[in-house]
């Protein structure tokens, strides 16, 4: 599938490839009635909505068209290099009052983002605007090996792979003691149960790896919860002022950033990846633990 969308997109080009990815999102919505179906049921539960309530649907819907038009855009960028312009046009940031701010500590910065909306053209914007940033990033199952290594290198950007393990918490470590902003998600938990502690997450129960709260706690660098607020005409973020994370445990830390992405979701659920395997193929809990 990832060799057929690669060659799609050389076709259709850059340009269109978000139109593309959207038009398959919404194919995607449309014809996998069963994933839509349960996924309707589960979306509503974890916005605290009822199972038939109408505002669920088109949400969902937006999902879909959102995220597949915004993973064929990463495709398209990282296959083939595009003008830093072209793409920076592409997105635009709010907040970097709290950013400037949160750097003037002198240890760094963590930007927590979630999968909603292509995530890279703003550290594109970031770079633009003279901050060093890195991306901890895993390896997808669908794409090739080193295709997201290599596409964040041709446009300068450090990629800190997180699969490496205690390799990539070393040089996330270094990396903050730079001063380098370090951008990481949570929401898609960890590749196995047993590498994470386990955390009742937007209705369900989900492993979730302890790692973005050590390297916190550890670095003690600011961490500042990224939100997604348009996708057209252009994307559009919002860094959030830092947060402080509990001075107690690594469990306590852990679960106090799994309820700041979650508030990130909350905010604009219609443009996170509802779909995305790691929460989807997850079965509903049947209550929150207390």
């Amino acid at each position: 599938m990832f060799l057929g969308l690669r060659t799609l997109l050389r076709v259709v080009g850059f340009a269109r490839a978000r139109t593309v990815g959207t038009w398959l999102g919404e194919l995607q919505y449309r014809f996998d009635l069963r994933q839509r179906l349960r996924l309707q049921r589960e979306v509503a539960l974890a916005l605290g909505r009822s199972a038939d309530d109408a505002t669920v649907p088109p949400l969902l819907r937006e999902a879909y068209r959102t995220n597949n038009g915004a993973v064929l855009e990463m495709l398209a960028m990282f296959d083939r290099r595009q003008p830093d312009d072209a793409l920076i046009a592409r997105c635009h940031l709010d907040g970097l009052e709290h950013l400037h701010t949160a750097m003037a500590e002198g240890r760094g910065a963590i930007l927590l983002a979630t999968h909603s909306g292509n995530t890279a053209l703003l550290t594109l914007r970031l770079m633009q605007a003279g901050w060093p940033v890195s991306v901890l990033y895993r390896e997808s199952r669908m794409m090739s090996a080193g295709f997201l290594q290599q596409g964040l290198e041709q446009y300068g950007i450090q990629g800190i792979l997180a699969n490496s393990g205690i390799r990539a918490y070393g040089q996330v470590l270094s990396a903050l003691k730079q001063g380098r902003i370090v951008s990481m998600m949570l929401d898609q938990g960890a590749t196995r149960p047993q590498d994470g502690s386990m955390h009742h997450f937007l209705g369900k129960d989900m492993a979730m790896p302890a790692g973005p709260a050590q390297l916190a706690r550890t670095s003690r660098s600011p961490v500042l919860p990224l939100v997604m607020t348009a996708a057209y005409p252009e994307w559009r973020y919002a860094i959030q002022p830092a947060v402080s994370l509990t001075g107690g445990s690594l469990a306590s830390d852990l679960a106090l950033l799994v309820r700041l992405t979650e508030q990130q979701v909350r905010l604009a659920p219609q443009f996170w990846s509802w779909h995305h395997r790691r929460w989807a193929h997850l079965p509903t809990a049947e209550s929150p633990p207390r």
